[in-house]
């Protein structure tokens, strides 16, 4: 790749870049009930990291936390799951 084809990745997001280029996966952003707000990246319907968004959070932390989280993700094949556990809590 060229110098002046290179990707440029936003410093912080270089594993929310990875999952975007190595996988055919999605990352939603919102409400997933009752949790007003989350992050989600999932690939199909396997979910490979969902955070729960801290009520005093702010969107770019969020974003630095799920660019993390699927970092440790890929690097140790495992499933990051915040989501799940605090609707079974709330229940």
């Amino acid at each position: 790749m060229s110098k002046s084809s290179a990707k440029v990745v936003p410093e912080g997001f270089e594993h929310i870049q990875a999952f975007f280029d190595t996988t055919q996966g999605q990352l939603t952003i919102g409400e997933i009930p009752p949790i007003r707000r989350a992050a989600l990246a999932a690939v199909g319907k396997k979910v490979r990291v969902a955070l729960v968004c801290g009520e005093n959070e702010a969107v770019s932390d969020l974003l630095h936390r799920l660019n993390t989280a699927l970092g440790k993700a890929a690097k140790e094949n495992i499933v990051i799951d915040e989501v799940l556990p605090e609707i079974k809590r709330r229940r």
